[in-house]
């Protein structure tokens, strides 16, 4: 389930931020963007997916550019790492498909006559 900030919340982040993007850059220091209505998103500092809750504390306002380069650099990978994580403590593993014909995984070997033998 998707966690939304409540409306007082991002308020009180735009508040916060006075008018400038939270984004850290590169090198780690703040990208102070101007902050234009309808162009900034509010993001999860800690994403939801991994237990980030929607306190004021977890809520930074963030630029378009900086929210896209957060989202797709760090977060994605991030969580699927946990998942990752997760599903190998869990045990959970695909299930093994049959190999394809004619490969050595297969145990069949096919011969320039046509004739088809086991692999030894």
């Amino acid at each position: 389930m998707r966690l939304e900030f409540t409306k007082q919340t991002m308020r009180e982040a735009l508040k916060r931020a006075d008018g400038l993007c939270e984004g850290l850059i590169a090198s780690g220091d703040r990208c102070n963007g101007a902050l234009t209505i309808g162009k900034y998103h509010f993001d999860h500092v800690i994403p939801a997916a991994i237990g980030g809750d929607n306190s004021l504390t977890n809520c930074a306002v963030l630029c378009l550019p900086c929210h896209l380069e957060k989202t797709t650099k760090r977060d994605i990978p991030i969580i699927a790492k946990s998942k990752r994580v997760s599903d190998l403590h869990l045990g959970i593993k695909l299930k093994k498909r049959r190999p394809m014909p004619g490969s050595k995984a297969s145990g069949l070997k096919k011969r320039m006559n046509g004739t088809i033998e086991r692999r030894t």
